[in-house]
């Protein structure tokens, strides 16, 4: 599937529906776009208008509660050597408008991913990133699976890149139990749930509020030929944090500890053991569990969604309580000043910065 010729083309493909608000920020910044094809599934705003201004490529499409089909139209409808996805209220910055540009000069791949900023600290840096497949190239394998978390399963030459694209809703724009009530919907036609459907429906069941049949489901998931094992330690966090929430710490440990049966540790579930143990009284067996999670290895290539401070900020920040309380003061100090090299200005950074200061005077 090599590209022969020099300079790929790239069309961008998005569905929308009542996105006003953000849709003319999301389209400005597509400088690198050899053309934008949009799909609507029935807006009733001035969605349209502001596509127009973009594009002549704007399509009316039914919607029928399954994200990949929609997607696969709008893809149908991209004629460029490259087809790449966008929601409404993502923004690409012009250092990744640019980096997009550089890219398509060289294009060779046929799978592209890009990190996906999904949340931001309170200085604008982005929080919680992980790799999606972007741009794929235009031939019968790209093709979107899924009515729900829809994906495109990798083909080819898979490219990773640096090029990053934020993810930024505005506020209040969540539509809670909208996927809950397209799962529902899908189970009332009959339909079985393979294992990844399973993993993300148990999950919307927990985010709303039904966390007994949540975990369930999630735990069928499990023992499935066909489950991804990093779903299956994504799941198993999940129910860890939900039994947390309902007061079960046992089983939480227990959630955790069973994760390990998938693959490498990840520093997710090695903070909540630590932390479990801290909430027992058990500083040394936290200290053991925090230094482990400060060991471990970036999996966002795996497909993880790992937040780096996992691996840095917050075991520093929980090692400089369990130390204190273990009588180690020089080790206490020593893990506040690490924390402190990472994010000088979070609360907890200043707070035992101010106390440590208060111990010399």
């Amino acid at each position: 599937m090599e590209n022969s010729r020099r300079g790929a083309t790239v069309s961008v493909c998005m569905i929308v529906k009542n996105e006003e608000k953000v849709l003319d920020r999301a389209l400005s910044g597509l400088s690198f776009a050899d053309e934008i094809v949009i799909a609507d599934t029935g807006s009733e705003d001035g969605t349209k208008k502001i596509a127009a201004r973009y594009t002549d490529k704007i399509y009316d499409f039914q919607w029928t509660d399954d994200f990949a089909a929609a997607r696969n139209f709008v893809f149908s409808k991209g004629s460029s050597d490259y087809l790449m996805w966008l929601d409404a209220d993502d923004v690409v910055t012009a250092e990744n408008a640019e980096k997009l540009s550089e890219w398509k000069a060289e294009a060779c791949a046929d799978t592209l991913y890009c990190l996906y900023d999904a949340a931001f600290d309170e200085s604008g840096k982005p929080s919680f990133s992980y790799y999606r497949e972007r741009a794929v190239r235009n031939c019968p394998l790209a093709r979107w699976n899924g009515f729900v978390h829809e994906c495109i399963a990798p083909f080819g030459k898979i490219e990773r890149s640096d090029i990053r694209i934020e993810h930024r809703p505005l506020p209040g724009k969540q539509k809670k139990g909208r996927n809950l009530e397209i799962y529902r919907k899908q189970l009332q036609r009959g339909k079985e749930f393979n294992a990844r459907e399973r993993f993300y429906y148990g999950r919307e069941l927990i985010f709303n509020g039904f966390k007994e049949e949540g975990i369930a489901i999630i735990k069928s998931m499990l023992t499935m030929p066909d489950a991804f094992y990093v779903n299956c330690i994504e799941g198993l966090r999940t129910i860890a944090e939900t039994e947390i929430s309902r007061g079960r710490r046992a089983e939480a440990k227990q959630a955790y500890l069973q994760s390990f049966l998938f693959g490498e540790p990840r520093a997710g579930a090695l903070n909540g053991l630590g932390k479990l143990a801290m909430a027992n009284g058990n500083y040394r067996e936290a200290e053991f569990w925090f230094e482990a999670a400060l060991n471990c290895r970036d999996h966002t290539d795996e497909g993880d969604f790992e937040r780096p401070e996992e691996r840095g900020l917050i075991p520093y920040l929980e090692l400089t309580v369990c130390r204190w309380r273990l009588n180690d003061t020089s080790g206490a100090e020593k893990a506040h000043l690490a924390a402190a090299a990472i994010a000088p200005e979070h609360p907890s950074v200043q707070y035992n910065k101010r106390f440590f200061d208060g111990l010399r005077h």
